[in-house]
Order: C-alpha cells, then sequence, then structure tokens
C-alpha cells in the first residue's frame, strides 16, 4: 500500500489502492459441504479424538474404501454444520498412502464445495476452465443399473463426469477436479433430501481415475 500523510483519511484506502474489477457471476457454489482429512491408519483414533473432544461430534461406522493397492478405512465426523472425514491409510502404494509420504503427516486432502443445481456448477466451472476428473463410461453403465436412471439423465452425468448415489434418505451428485500434483483435489457435490453420505459406492471408480490422472509412481515433481 502506498504511504499516507499523518493524519489521512483511511476510510477510502481500498478505493485508493486496488482498482476494482467487474465481479464476475457466480458457478453456484454456496459453502462448503465437507473436507477430507488423510492420515496414516494407527493415527485414526488421535484424530477422531480430536475432533469430538473440541466439538459435539456424532461418528459414523468406519468403512473400507478399496484402492487397486490396497484398502483405506474412512470415518465421518460430523458437529452441526462441520462434516470432516477421516481416512486412514495402511498401505503406502494406495492414493491416500502417497499423499501421507508428499504431505509428511495427515493433511487436508480435499475440499468439497456444495451447489444447489450441480449440472449448472459444472458448465459454469466448464466455461471457466476447471479440469474435471474424467470417469470411464463403464462406470455410468454400471450405475444405471443399480439405480435405473432415466438415459437422459445419465447421458448429462457422463458428459460431465458428474456421479452418484443415494440412499433411503435422498440423492447424491459429485463433481471431481483433477488431482495436483502433491495428490490434492476438489469435489463439488450436491445433496437432495436427506442424504447423509459421501458417496462411499464411488470411491473405487474415483481413486481408479485419480491413478490414471496421477504421475507415475516413483516419478519426482518437476
Amino acid at each position: 500500500l502506498r504511504l499516507l500523510d499523518e493524519g489521512a483519511d483511511l476510510a477510502g484506502i481500498w478505493q485508493v489502492d486496488f482498482a476494482a474489477s467487474p465481479a464476475e457471476l457466480g458457478a453456484g457454489i454456496t459453502g462448503i459441504d465437507h473436507i477430507g482429512q488423510t492420515m496414516a491408519y494407527d493415527e485414526m483414533l488421535s484424530w477422531s479424538l480430536f475432533y469430538t473432544a473440541i466439538f459435539d461430534a456424532r461418528k459414523a461406522p468406519m468403512v473400507d474404501v478399496a484402492d487397486p493397492d490396497g484398502l483405506v478405512r474412512s470415518q465421518a465426523i460430523r458437529a452441526g454444520g462441520l462434516r470432516v472425514t477421516l481416512n486412514g491409510a495402511e498401505a503406502r502404494h494406495t492414493l491416500a498412502g502417497r499423499f501421507i509420504e508428499d504431505s509428511f503427516g495427515a493433511s487436508v486432502q480435499h475440499v468439497a464445495f456444495a451447489t444447489d443445481d450441480i449440472f449448472a456448477t459444472a458448465e459454469a466451472l466448464a466455461a471457466r476452465g476447471f479440469a474435471a476428473l474424467r470417469i470411464g463410461a463403464n462406470y455410468y453403465a454400471d450405475m444405471q443399473a443399480r439405480f435405473g436412471l432415466d438415459d437422459t439423465v445419465v447421458g448429462r452425468m457422463l458428459s460431465a463426469n458428474i456421479m452418484y448415489d443415494e440412499d433411503a434418505g435422498g440423492q447424491f451428485f459429485q463433481l471431481y477436479s483433477q488431482p495436483r500434483e502433491d495428490g490434492f483435489f476438489f469435489e463439488i457435490v450436491q445433496r437432495q433430501g436427506d442424504y447423509a453420505g459421501y458417496g462411499a459406492p464411488n470411491a473405487p471408480f474415483r481413486i481408479a481415475a485419480q491413478k490414471r490422472a496421477a504421475r507415475p509412481a516413483g516419478m519426482p515433481r518437476r
């Protein structure tokens, strides 16, 4: 910031020192749905105790997420509007295990943003150059067989790389970014009804797609 004379009026400093640019229309992001924290499996209990000690949090049952190179244990913790998924890796060659090695310990590996219309958000993000994670067509054939969705809806999801899950409470849509070189990625989700999960059945398909997009194991970063 420029130096101001003593006694100068500071009220208009932002207008003086920064040129305003026209605001772009948003992509429909309404907030943060949850964050995903990755750690070694033997650290999961400590992190779980950390969150439940400082928040009045509820823990969901632990689930196993299949990675082609091993299992990852996942447990969701929720306290009001705060949702955190703890992902514990035992095998170093899993996607989570490689992230831990690169980040030197437990770190947030992804942030999931919420939207009320994931198709509109996907279109708006694509127009801004958002690199979506490419999901194979076999996923959509499997998903359609499981849920019996309309061909038109499935076609829209396939073209935008949107994933889908549902339970007794409602429906869930997911869109992922391409992972960065360090393994960090973004997710955009839409919850309908009282869906309370995180799309766990989609995780093996998502991990396989991320591994195809990631740098090969052993290759150093640029």
